[in-house]
């Protein structure tokens, strides 16, 4: 062999030439840049931590001192963008899904939160589109999954509640990932039922926008999608909208807490838009024991998708969890506020593992199967 390299070199030499080099080896693929540990969130085991949140929403920017409050209930007919700062006290100081927040007679007058104990908004931070999509691309390089959660908040909702909210279950659930909180203009007042279905229809627009057109841009590993209470009635109206030829990221999970949803409109528009290969999973967490959602039914003369019982929706290719066992807030209704639905929330979001695989009981319906929580004293 060494002969034979040695004439191709001579003969090379006579050539005028050079002997023709191994071809390269392609190069390697460089991935997006992400951190090698999870993000962490242990310094709330006894100090305060500031978690930040990116909001896309349709209400309209108002003049404000404190940060919680630069936007309002009124519609601004087009998407906006800000980076969040919330918050989040210790859990000396609170149990898991606690959410406590400035509130007492201390604040009515000087309004002087207490870091230690209480949520709220630290800062807001208003950026257009081209810089919203960067901040979310930098915060995802900040984690080992480069996963995206897609938060919808429910009625009466105000602007930092929705925030603080979403800030509480990142942090509770240990969620290694970027928070997105699509924010549209309720009311924030328990007798703008009627007023705020029609605005949460109405933002499924801008919602679809930043599903399809704002997030994918960041580029993601994974993106899941995350509606409460009336905030289904955004996601549902967004599915509704999409086009034969839309392009819409794959969702690894859907999950609908206590939706406020006209259950036979889920089951025949909605569920179709979401089987594979849209969605990996589906989940449905209801509850028998809600009275906000009782209240809707009566409203609207329909079965609510997140209401339990004899008529649970149960159907082919969704996970239906009868979450009626546990209990976040008086009205059966906020599950965010449960350290078993949180528990049981993280390890679908982290793992993406089925409800068989996890601590519910599974009960046939027929041929189908659906699960529950076996108990929780909360």
């Amino acid at each position: 062999m060494k002969r034979l390299t040695t004439l191709a070199l001579v003969l090379a030499a006579a050539c005028g030439g050079s002997p023709a080099a191994p071809p390269a080896a392609p190069p390697v693929p460089i991935g997006p840049p992400r951190a090698a540990s999870a993000r962490s969130y242990a310094v709330l085991d006894s100090a305060p931590q500031r978690v930040t949140i990116f909001v896309a929403t349709s209400r309209r920017s108002v003049a404000a001192e404190r940060p919680g409050d630069r936007f309002g209930p009124d519609d601004a007919d087009q998407l906006q963008f800000a980076a969040v700062g919330v918050n989040v006290p210790p859990y000396v100081s609170r149990g898991t899904g606690e959410l406590p927040r400035p509130g007492s007679i201390r604040n009515a007058l000087t309004y002087s939160p207490d870091p230690r104990k209480e949520f709220f908004v630290t800062s807001l931070i208003p950026v257009d589109s081209n810089r919203f999509v960067q901040r979310i691309a930098d915060d995802l390089s900040l984690t080992r999954s480069r996963d995206v959660l897609v938060f919808v908040h429910g009625f009466n909702t105000s602007f930092e509640d929705a925030a603080v909210r979403a800030a509480q279950v990142a942090a509770d659930i240990g969620f290694d990932g970027t928070v997105v909180l699509f924010s549209w203009p309720s009311a924030a007042s328990v007798t703008a039922y009627v007023r705020d279905q029609q605005a949460a229809r109405n933002a499924g627009f801008y919602l679809l926008r930043l599903l399809a057109k704002i997030v994918p841009l960041a580029h993601p590993d994974r993106v899941h999608l995350l509606g409460h209470s009336m905030g289904s009635e955004v996601i549902a109206k967004a599915l509704s909208l999409i086009a034969a030829g839309d392009s819409l990221p794959r969702f690894e999970q859907v999950v609908f807490a206590a939706p406020d949803l006209d259950a036979r409109v889920f089951r025949r528009e909605i569920a179709p838009r979401l089987v594979p290969p849209r969605a990996a999973r589906i989940t449905l967490y209801a509850s028998s024991d809600d009275d906000a959602l009782r209240a809707s039914r009566s409203v609207n003369n329909v079965w609510r998708l997140g209401l339990g019982g004899d008529s649970l929706t149960v159907i082919d290719g969704m996970d239906t969890i009868d979450a009626t066992r546990v209990r976040g807030d008086a009205l059966g209704h906020t599950l965010f506020g449960n350290q078993g639905f949180l528990a049981d929330l993280a390890v679908l979001l982290h793992d993406g593992t089925g409800p068989t695989d996890r601590r519910l009981l599974a009960l046939k319906r027929g041929a189908l199967t659906f699960y529950r929580f076996r108990g929780d004293p909360k």
